[in-house]
């Protein structure tokens, strides 16, 4: 059997622990200080992304950081000092406010993957050569209803996109719904791998693809302004720039918009020329005053309240302005700068108003002048003295702390707090802005004639802090996003819209994809996908991994190979040694952690097993990939190369996938693993059944599928030991179905065609025993369709095509019909099928209109290859 190790340790013995960063502690610490406390939400996130890239950089290489980072995150969370802060979050700040270098942004990825290896090289994965990168956030999805093989196969997918920064964007895992909760290698393959949370760090579980404002959002172009910044001083149009508004704190007041600046000016310009009117009449009144023949302080006195006393709206330039300017004018006067009266008020009133602000001291002009009056100047009983000298210099003084004055308050109007006043309390225009949350379509409705919009997180108290804009010009591009599909390849299946490029699938179904560029697409005829993805990580792990060997235990195996090699194993067990030589001869710095390597096999394993039901349904590619899996495994573990299993001695006959299959199953290694985890899946099958027929969540419906648009197509697995469980509860489970039929059939008139199998699988230890299958039940087939000729002619068309099916001529069949319809049906079973027993009810009316086609336990157990090929398209 190829088995070359004694009875040492068995893979199912191996264990791993969750690795924590060194200091972290003290790190975690470091978010309880006050200072930290006092930071606003969207510092305290880019505090703690720059503490986690500092643990990241520190961190030894080979390094695969997953499960630590998944660990740092959700203590993060458990002590909510930054909520829902996860991995995206982390990557939003490494891509938009970091200040590290590209060539340290791509080692922290390579850190968390457990992969640094050149770029290019996951050209393997996706179309990224010649340094391609794809604009906006990048996908990497499951399908709907997840199985374990489609949440695998994307979770290394996403694993991967994120170490080659694949977009410009985020790299989003989903898994729609959520992980498959009901299946037992979840908890052994993510949670126990990885911790409890590691689906809520790194995963969201949208049922349909979308954008939001976080994934649009971008640094470029976006300048932050406090209020006490200029307004008008900086050019919006030579700069295109987005103005955000915050106070000291950072926190989010509005936007100060190229639109906005001409309206503004307007208002405070009038402001501007009423006051130099002022300023220009106050100079040639008083200069005229001082140049009449018999001067007194009493006269200049009168004077200067005559003048303070002229109505702001009795000024020449506002007499010129448009009845509706005068309107903004008054309203900003009075609503922003607090004058009473608004442009009814005389200069006096204004110039308090004005003090009270803090931009000037009239009061000190006033004192001055009292002070100028009772001088030596106006010392012949108040009446002026004859120096002129004197004079124009006590002249010249009080026009420059006028000027100065007046200029101090065209500085201080001109600050973009009055500015945004004016914007908002005078012209009625409120802040529009996005949460961090805003899917596309409001941002479309939103975003209107606006050039961009603000996104803003809000915190616990509703403050809200500016992270980045949305430009309505990105809006208009074709594609604003990409997806990696794996395990399905259609748009349908998870909703995907138009403005998001599919780049990358790998599947092993029947496919439809329609691109606008080359995409990277593997399609192969495995029974499972994680077959075609572990072939692809093999090549990029043997190209620059060692395994876990060092130089020392590589040259030291070499040396015990024999002389001569005389067998097949011995000639692969060489090969290998001598790659990884190769490896080591080439000096450089990439590398791929063993600790990877495990994890990524151990995960490959599993899903591989769920997808072939214990390699009872499998390909040839299936098994030489799960052979070299186990091997690698195994050697990780002993840091040897080694191999466990191998197929040298079987013929390649026709029995030769069967013949391998069940090597494989009865290798003492394989079993260790696959048993522990399908003795829980037979007791699983019987909780599930019995959650089911009290109403609560279950798997026993989950594994559904529509397919060409009219078929719906379902799958139970059950064990032998489970048959006595749905024997009593068929009759309930079938009513349960066929109420979620009608109310899919309700939603969707176009899914006519309604299956159901129920399929018996073996157990673990009958497989590893070797026992032939032997049941003394049988599986079922259940059909509802509803009352229309379409319906029963895609029905008819399903069992024409079944019949002549290889599967189905092995199998003996009966069927049974339950309800209302039972003529109709076993007329069109009667034209369409094979010669069959036909069972008909005693009392139609009190059953359910459906058919339960009965054949052979096990005979039909590939949903993809036994039922799939035969269902009718919605055009036919």
């Amino acid at each position: 059997m190829g088995k070359s190790e004694s009875r040492e340790t068995l893979l199912g013995d191996f264990s791993f622990e969750i690795q924590t960063f060194e200091g972290a502690s003290s790190a975690l610490a470091s978010f309880q200080t006050k200072e930290f406390q006092e930071r606003n939400l969207h510092d305290k996130g880019d505090f703690i992304s720059q503490t986690l890239a500092d643990l990241i950089l520190k961190a030894q290489e080979p390094a695969f950081l997953l499960d630590a980072i998944v660990d740092f995150i959700a203590q993060v969370n458990h002590q909510n000092v930054a909520p829902h802060y996860t991995l995206s979050s982390f990557e939003l700040w490494l891509n938009q406010f970091s200040t590290l270098s590209d060539e340290d942004t791509y080692k922290i990825r390579g850190k968390i993957a457990g992969k640094w290896i050149p770029r290019d090289t996951y050209q393997l994965y996706f179309p990224i050569g010649m340094g391609k990168s794809y604009p906006g956030t990048h996908f990497v999805t499951a399908h709907s209803s997840p199985d374990l093989d489609t949440t695998v196969a994307s979770f290394w997918g996403w694993v991967d996109a994120f170490a080659a920064q694949v977009s410009e964007g985020l790299h989003i895992w989903n898994v729609p719904g959520g992980p498959p909760a009901s299946q037992v290698e979840i908890g052994l393959l993510f949670e126990d791998l990885f911790g409890k949370h590691v689906f809520d760090v790194l995963a969201k579980t949208r049922l349909s693809l979308t954008l939001t404002s976080l994934d649009l959002m971008t640094q470029q172009g976006m300048v932050r302004k406090h209020t006490d910044d200029l307004a008008l001083s900086f050019d919006h149009e030579r700069l295109r720039n987005a103005v955000v508004l915050t106070d000291k704190q950072g926190y989010y007041l509005g936007d100060w918009r190229t639109i906005d600046v001409e309206g503004v000016r307007q208002i405070i310009m009038g402001l501007n020329n009423c006051l130099m009117w002022f300023e220009s009449n106050l100079h040639v009144q008083l200069v005229s005053c001082f140049a009449e023949k018999k001067v007194t302080a009493e006269r200049v006195l009168t004077f200067v309240r005559s003048l303070l006393e002229i109505k702001m709206i009795e000024c020449e330039p506002a007499k010129k302005l448009p009845k509706e300017e005068l309107k903004f004018l008054g309203d900003y006067l009075t609503k922003v700068l607090g004058v009473p009266g608004g442009m009814d008020a005389n200069f006096e009133t204004f110039a308090l108003a004005i003090e009270k602000t803090g931009a000037v001291n009239f009061t000190q002009i006033v004192t001055w002048l009292r002070s100028l009056l009772k001088s030596e100047l106006f010392a012949n009983g108040g009446a002026l003295t004859e120096n002129r000298p004197q004079i124009f210099s006590q002249l010249e003084v009080f026009f420059k702390m006028v000027s100065d004055a007046f200029g101090a308050i065209r500085l201080y109007v001109d600050s973009l707090n009055i500015a945004f006043r004016i914007k908002t309390e005078v012209f009625g225009f409120s802040p529009q802005s996005l949460s961090h949350r805003t899917d596309i379509e409001e941002i479309r409705a939103k975003i209107g004639n606006y050039s961009y919009l603000t996104v803003n997180q809000t915190d616990a108290e509703g403050r809200q802090v500016p992270v980045g804009v949305v430009h309505a010009h990105d809006l208009q591009k074709e594609t604003l996003g990409t997806v990696t599909l794996r395990d399905f390849c259609n748009r349908e299946e998870m909703k995907i819209p138009s403005y998001l490029q599919i780049i990358s699938v790998i599947d092993h179904h029947k496919s439809s994809l329609l691109t606008e560029a080359p995409p990277k697409a593997i399609i192969s005829d495995a029974q499972s996908s994680n077959a075609i993805v572990a072939e692809l990580a093999f090549k990029v792990n043997d190209r620059y991994g060692l395994g876990g060997m060092t130089e020392k235990e590589i040259d030291a195996q070499l040396k015990e190979m024999p002389s001569k090699l005389q067998s097949a194993e011995e000639i692969r067990i060489y090969q290998r040694l001598l790659q990884k030589k190769k490896v080591l001869s080439q000096s450089c710095t990439h590398y791929v952690s063993p600790k990877r390597e495990k994890i990524e096999y151990l995960h490959f394993i599993y899903a591989i097993l769920d997808d072939t039901d214990l390699l009872t349904k499998v390909s040839r590619i299936d098994i030489e990939c799960m052979a070299s899996l186990l091997n690698r495994l195994k050697s990780l573990m002993l840091k040897k190369e080694v191999e466990i299993v191998h197929f040298d001695d079987i013929d390649e006959d026709k029995e030769f996938t069967t013949k391998a299959a069940q090597r494989l199953l009865q290798n003492e290694d394989f079993y260790s693993l696959y048993s522990k985890v399908y003795t829980h899946k037979e007791q699983g099958v019987d909780d599930n059944i019995n959650k089911c027929l009290k109403g609560e969540s279950s798997n026993v419906f989950i594994d559904t599928k529509i397919l060409s648009y009219c078929n719906r197509v379902g799958q139970t697995k059950i064990f032998a030991k489970n048959y006595p469980t749905f024997q009593k509860a068929a009759s309930e489970l079938r009513k349960k179905w066929v109420d979620k039929a009608l109310s899919i059939y309700a939603n969707n008139g176009e899914i006519i065609l309604h299956l159901h199998a129920i399929s018996t699988i073996a157990s673990a230890e009958q497989l590893y025993k070797g026992d032939k299958a032997n049941y003394d039940h049988k599986d079922e087939m259940w059909f509802w369709i509803p009352e229309t000729e379409l319906a029963l002619e895609k029905l008819k068309l399903f069992l024409n095509g079944f019949k002549g099916s290889k599967a189905t001529q092995r199998l003996s069949f009966e069927v049974e019909f339950l309800g209302p319809n039972a003529k109709e049906l076993s007329q069109a079973f009667k034209e369409s099928f094979l010669p069959i027993n036909h069972i008909l009810p005693k009392e139609p009316s009190k059953g359910l209109p459906i058919a339960v086609l009965r054949y052979n336990a096990g005979g039909l157990n590939s949903r993809k290859a036994m039922i799939a090929p035969y269902l009718p398209r919605l055009a036919e």
